[in-house]
């Protein structure tokens, strides 16, 4: 009686040779100035951090702030801070000047950082910024690389817009034109330019209407700050939750 000869080992063998492997997701590749930091990118990168922990304290005190408009304006300096200055101006709680030059000093306080980071970290920088917005990463990319003179003038261009309500990043404004090595003196002069004239019609609205503007202060603050709490209460809840399942 002849025995059958066992071909399966060579089966599963021939068909573990010919299974291709699973395809593994490549790691994305960190930006140089991570990757292999210098002394200076490790101090612009504490600066970003500190920044980004800057404007999470802010959110919490959003509340206080508007009930304190020269903090408000110092502190922060955007538009609304300066419609809130405009409105406490205008029944005697403050000069008008004095608010308007402490949102300038609030709104321009990290444009020197950012366009530091867009003149020493380059398109490495733009590209991590705006990986989430890919509308405008592509328009950057493409602004940037054809390298023409018409970009110099849409930077400039668009800083105004980046002090109002809206899309335009202004911060990548700012690491754009250190990109495209823009003198850092014009951009802050600009810069400082723009916020004087952007919030100085916020202030001006602000002024006209000051009574109805600190009625609905009144009812913002009245419950904002319970808002404010439930919406740091619902991250922190979501964020451990998320580490759980780890």
């Amino acid at each position: 009686m002849t025995e059958k000869p066992d071909d399966t080992a060579g089966h599963v063998d021939e068909q573990a040779v010919g299974t291709p492997a699973p395809a593994t997701k490549p790691e994305p590749e960190l930006p140089r100035f991570l990757s292999n930091p210098e002394k200076m990118d490790i101090v612009l990168f504490v600066l970003l951090m500190a920044m980004a922990v800057y404007s999470i304290c802010m959110i919490p005190l959003r509340a206080w702030l508007l009930t304190h408009p020269l903090a408000y304006t110092l502190l922060v300096g955007g538009y609304t801070s300066a419609v809130v200055g405009g409105a406490n101006a205008s029944v005697g709680n403050g000069v008008f000047w004095v608010y308007l030059l402490c949102t300038v000093v609030g709104a321009v306080k990290f444009m020197p950082v950012y366009w530091l980071m867009g003149r020493r970290w380059g398109m490495e920088f733009i590209e991590m910024s705006l990986q989430y917005m890919p509308r405008a990463h592509r328009m950057f990319r493409t602004a940037v690389e054809k390298e023409s003179s018409t970009m110099y003038a849409w930077v400039i261009g668009l800083v105004p817009l980046g002090y109002l309500p809206g899309p335009v990043p202004g911060t990548i404004l700012n690491a754009v034109a250190g990109l495209l090595k823009i003198r850092f003196s014009i951009m802050l002069a600009w810069n400082v330019v723009c916020i004087l004239v952007v919030n100085g019609l916020m202030m001006w609205l602000g002024y006209s209407f000051g009574d109805q503007v600190l009625d609905v202060v009144n009812v913002i603050n009245k419950y904002l700050l319970w808002i404010t709490l439930a919406l740091v209460g619902v991250a922190v809840y979501r964020a451990r939750k998320q580490v759980a399942k780890k």
